[in-house]
């Protein structure tokens, strides 16, 4: 009973931080907060946003430095009903976002779709992302790219 009750634990916590992870993305790309940002992926990560893929910490670093970030653009990325799968170091996750801006006339929904993450635990203990696929469902008319 012991080792299920253990295992059960273990499940919940290791959910638990890849839903932190998984939030911390929108966090550090709405507030420019790089290092958190970085601390997101693995080395070799890839990013593929619909208009561009970015592959390892380099590329993606600059598709964040790309990024407009608050206080210069005030904007959110909202991660909606996230549905996570572990398999033990590694785990899938399946979420909707929508990137509402801020506008002089009020908020606007910009976008809204589905991300499809792949997750590993790393060496250091943390879950950090080895993909995000951005399939980008609605996209206001005219929108810039970022």
């Amino acid at each position: 009973m012991a080792d299920d009750t253990d295992a059960r634990l273990r499940a919940l916590e290791d959910k638990d931080a890849i839903l932190d992870r998984l939030y911390a993305y929108g966090h550090a790309i709405d507030y420019g907060l790089r290092d958190a940002w970085l601390d997101c992926w693995t080395p070799d990560a890839v990013l593929a946003w619909p208009h561009e893929a970015y592959t390892g910490h380099d590329a993606i670093l600059g598709a964040f430095d790309a990024h407009s970030h608050a206080p210069e653009a005030y904007h959110k990325h909202c991660l909606i009903e996230p549905r996570l799968r572990l398999d033990g170091d590694t785990a899938t996750a399946e979420s909707y976002f929508a990137r509402i801006d801020a506008r002089p006339e009020g908020p606007l929904l910009r976008s809204f779709g589905r991300y499809r993450d792949r997750l590993v635990r790393c060496d250091d203990g943390a879950w950090r992302i080895v993909e995000r696929i951005c399939e980008r469902e609605s996209l206001i008319p005219n929108a810039p790219v970022t």
